[in-house]
């Protein structure tokens, strides 16, 4: 597998014609234009700034960025999670509207790329006229293939509101552009799984991320998710089908916390021998590779299970199910049939274990990452400096930072080892964490020691390290003593390519919390330790 560490964008370069089948509505079709519910859809003024994991102390530097949202029951707006990504202000302003509205953001999915966001100011929800909240499309289907679709938003290149018409190209599914972006892997087990996605050839710009997608009746069939860069005319929408589950939790408990995961690995069947040694005969499925412990099948579904069928859709040799649109079918990947379910709600898996056919009923749920996904949802940069010793926890977020940085300012190397370790492995219990060496900060304390790439620790003292928050407590039992001096003459630590028993780096403990005072005062850092969760 090729781990690439590059940008990917969220849209394509603007062509410098655009295509006349794609622009704003022409003067013939003027009529529809206005029949659009276009006062229902707001623009939004974003300034972020994110925090940095290689250097967990420092945040990043602002940026500025235009969006779009809509209005839904609730007295609330609808948009991109990758629109208000690390908001630190938001504003939103009504398409006839003559002031911006300062804005909160309540709600986030990066998985599902959705966010909610309310307005306090009652001026803006009544003045001059109330806002009506759009209407829902059907929430139990997705659009019908080659029917009619029309996006609308705020692109950049005008200031003013803007529709594009096109038709459903495509039902897809795949992991959304957005947690993509964000550094999860498509296909490891730090992967939360695929969701359905619609396909449509109406152009969508740099500005109409969160945008309504209508249909020919004006409702909602989508929102506006992200473009293929280097492509013309393909653009993606959040079904809505997608954005009413991460609604309903939301109205249900406040919260998002992630869509339901099978926890399941599988390979595919599709040689002849390997199915007559299964003796399947005429079924066809994939067989389970593995399973995640922290997940609702853990204990039910066992590596080298044959998985026959999901809430009886067949699956295929090549992991897919047939799911039924109103004239049409299309083959998607067999966890679909959970992704888009509601959490809790129960799904019959039909197995072949040992020659004989199984069948169970699983209420599949989210599963931990061992690797966290996500700034301010489930990750934070945090860290733990020993004798000048940066210790942290491998997370997305931190490897993406790493990708994103040009190679001359890294300062460091990240092996992909230590990122597999930490994204292709399940996670055992909840408390497990990968813990690594992230960098050095020179003292004479640790004077002799090159640590200029990351490591997984493995031991403290000769003891198991389990995470971060444990690390800390160790390291203060034997720092501060009952006299307040250290109880142990040494600090030994043993990596994950350290032989056993072999501990790599070794510190001096007396002194040592005097030189990392030092080390904090000479680099701008607060205190030596910051172990919070968000």
């Amino acid at each position: 597998m090729e781990w690439r560490c590059r940008q990917q964008t969220y849209q394509m370069e603007q062509d410098e014609e655009v295509n006349s089948e794609t622009q704003s509505f022409s003067f013939e079709r003027a009529e529809k234009a206005v029949s659009l519910p276009t006062a229902s859809v707001v623009k939004f003024f974003v300034t972020s700034a994110a925090r940095s994991y290689l250097l967990p102390w420092v945040v990043q530097k602002e940026r500025s960025s235009t969006g779009t949202g809509f209005v839904i029951p609730g007295k609330l707006l609808l948009t991109n999670a990758h629109t208000v990504d690390n908001a630190m202000v938001v504003e939103v302003k009504k398409q006839d509207g003559p002031r911006k509205y300062r804005a909160e953001v309540v709600c986030i999915g990066h998985d599902v790329d959705l966010a909610l966001v309310t307005v306090q100011d009652e001026r803006f929800w009544q003045e001059p006229t109330p806002l009506r909240p759009v209407t829902w499309g059907p929430g139990d289907t997705f659009a019908e293939l080659y029917s009619e679709v029309r996006a609308v938003g705020f692109p950049t290149g005008g200031s003013t509101i803007c529709a594009t018409k096109g038709v459903v190209s495509r039902v897809d599914a795949h992991v959304y552009v957005h947690p993509r972006v964000k550094g999860v892997s498509a296909g490891t087990k730090n992967s939360s799984g695929s969701l359905p996605v619609i396909q449509i050839d109406a152009a969508i710009n740099p500005g109409n991320s969160g945008g309504p997608a209508f249909d020919a009746r004006n409702c909602v069939v989508g929102v506006a998710s992200s473009t293929m860069s280097r492509a013309q005319n393909v653009g993606y929408i959040i079904p809505t089908k997608v954005a009413l589950l991460f609604l309903g939790e939301y109205t249900a408990t406040g919260a998002w916390r992630g869509i339901s995961e099978t926890g399941l690995r599988s390979n595919s069947l599709e040689s002849d021998a390997m199915r007559a040694y299964l003796k399947m005969g005429d079924r066809t499925g994939v067989r389970i590779r593995s399973v995640a412990p922290l997940g609702a099948a853990a204990g039910r579904v066992f590596a080298g299970d044959i998985l026959l069928e999901v809430d009886g859709h067949i699956v295929s040799n090549e992991s897919t199910v047939s799911l039924q649109l109103s004239e049409h079918k299309v083959d998607l990947h067999f966890e679909v049939v959970v992704t888009q379910k509601p959490k809790g709600e129960p799904t019959t898996l039909k197995l072949l274990r040992n020659s004989e056919e199984v069948e169970i009923v699983v209420e599949f749920t989210p599963i931990p990452p061992l690797a966290a996904r996500f700034d301010r949802y489930d990750s934070a940069p945090r860290y733990l400096v020993l004798g000048g010793l940066v210790f942290s926890v491998m997370t997305v977020p931190l490897f993406h930072e790493y990708c994103e940085t040009k190679k001359e300012d890294r300062r460091i190397l990240l092996p992909n080892t230590v990122y597999l370790a930490a994204v292709d492995e399940w996670k055992e219990d909840y408390e497990q964490e990968v813990v690594v060496l992230l960098r050095t900060l020179k003292h004479t304390v640790n004077l002799g020691y090159d640590c200029h790439e990351v490591r997984d620790l493995r031991r403290f003292n000769g003891q198991p390290v389990s995470n971060l928050a444990k690390l800390a407590e160790s390291a203060t039992a034997v720092l501060c003593g009952p006299d307040k001096t250290p109880t142990v003459e040494f600090l030994r630590f043993g990596f994950q390519d350290d032989p056993e028993d072999f501990d790599s780096v070794v510190l001096q403990a007396a002194g040592l919390q005097q030189a990392d005072a030092e080390i904090c005062r000479n680099h701008r850092i607060a205190k030596p330790t910051e172990i919070g969760l968000l």
